[in-house]
């Protein structure tokens, strides 16, 4: 018999047991009995696996203090949400001070600080009094400047990309841009993604790139200037891209490698593997069927249109790479590891019955043991905007906003 031991109204039960027994009073499915004992096996094996390890086991007393002060660039369409929930997890566990805009600006959402610049003193609100700012999270376009004026000096840079024809369909199927739309019902029904990429200059109805969001997208965010993409000036870029974006940001997380990523993060941060547990957000259904019909040659396409989010994205790939590399050979062991546990706790949040309120996760190579609870599970899955007004009213005692519509006529 496994034995894990699982806070139950204050009862400590053995949990394969347990389950059979609350499988068969509520009459629950075999396929619920089944996930419950992939649950365990998951946590029995991470926790004969390490129990015995005589490796070095990170010492906590030694360890450096966890990292606190982040500056997070949230992109559009690129695991950002997931990632941000995180940073509001972390800092809201730990009462920390977080950059916020107006609860009632341009762009309808109090989440949002701009789609369109940077940080100014009329798009953010001054931190409570006697306080200084910790965290950066929501939407807002890079600045190094800018930035600097809201963050403490020894802020960590963290961002977010995604390969680029990727992103490209992401923000098509979600903003259902009606320029594309124009095409489809107006010049060509039957292929309104190639129409558009084969002349964007015509029918891309932003006037200005930080209006766009399928004009370089991801370099824009990053703070690449509207003037080197328009000119598709690739020194200034790469001067850019070397002296700016290389120097500040410590880690880029890529989508297409987010568990790698954050363990990554993890490890930089001094953070705890509690700490990047987290819920997927704003994720797209793989069976959902796409808006439009996307092409093989419409990559090319892209790449030429925006060739800036490709070099920025191959960029960071690469060094993404290199640091993982760097990390040792138990790096994808750790990676593994944390797979595994996010499993078990995505398991507990969402199968295991309500009145188990905690579950335990076993001290390992990589972490102290941590309790999961259901107050855990909520804070993981909590909405963007709900999370954020929470923070506001704890940071300044007031959050008022019921839902205004916002004005999408640049996308």
């Amino acid at each position: 018999m496994y034995c894990y031991r699982v806070v139950a109204v204050g009862i400590c039960l053995s949990v394969i047991v347990s389950l059979h027994e609350i499988a068969e009073r509520t009459n629950t499915s075999k396929s619920w009995i089944d996930n419950t004992l992939l649950v365990q096996k998951v946590f029995h094996d991470n926790k004969t696996r390490f129990s015995g390890n005589h490796d070095v086991i990170h010492d906590t007393k030694s360890k450096p203090s966890p990292v606190t002060h982040i500056g997070f660039l949230k992109v559009h369409k690129a695991a950002s949400t997931t990632t941000q929930a995180i940073f509001l997890r972390f800092g809201w566990r730990r009462n920390l001070t977080f950059v916020l805009s107006p609860e009632y600006n341009k762009f309808g959402y109090p989440n949002i600080i701009s789609t369109n610049e940077s940080i100014t003193k009329y798009n953010t609100l001054p931190p409570p009094p006697g306080k200084t700012f910790d965290i950066l999270c929501n939407h807002v376009v890079y600045g190094d400047k800018e930035w600097s004026t809201v963050l403490p000096s020894d802020t960590v840079m963290i961002g977010t990309i995604r390969e680029p024809f990727g992103h490209f369909k992401s923000v098509l199927n979600y903003f259902n841009p009606r320029k594309i739309i124009f095409i489809k019902t107006s010049i060509d029904p039957t292929d309104p993604v190639g129409t558009f990429l084969k002349n964007p200059r015509k029918y891309e109805g932003a006037k200005v790139v930080r209006h766009s969001f399928t004009n370089n997208r991801l370099a824009f965010e990053y703070g690449v200037a509207p003037e080197i993409i328009i000119n598709k000036d690739f020194a200034a870029f790469d001067k850019y891209l070397t002296e700016v974006l290389d120097k500040k940001f410590k880690l880029v997380l890529l989508a297409e490698q987010y568990d790698e990523s954050l363990v990554l993060m993890k490890r930089k941060l001094n953070w705890s593997l509690k700490d990047i547990m987290y819920a997927m957000k704003n994720v797209r259904s793989v069976n959902k069927e796409d808006r439009f019909v996307f092409k093989k040659e419409h990559r090319v396409l892209h790449r030429n249109y925006s060739i800036f989010d490709y070099l920025l994205f191959e960029f960071f790939e690469n060094r993404l790479n290199k640091q993982k590399e760097a990390e040792g050979y138990d790096f994808q062991e750790e990676v593994d590891n944390f797979r595994q546990i996010r499993k078990f706790v995505e398991n507990f949040c969402h199968i295991v019955p309500k009145y188990i309120k905690a579950v335990r996760i076993d001290k390992s190579r990589w972490t102290e043991s941590f309790d999961i609870t259901r107050s855990d599970c909520e804070l993981m899955h909590q909405g963007e905007i709900s999370f954020v007004q929470m923070i506001r009213k704890r940071q300044y005692g007031f959050a008022t906003w019921k839902g205004v519509k916002p004005d999408l006529k640049q996308i």
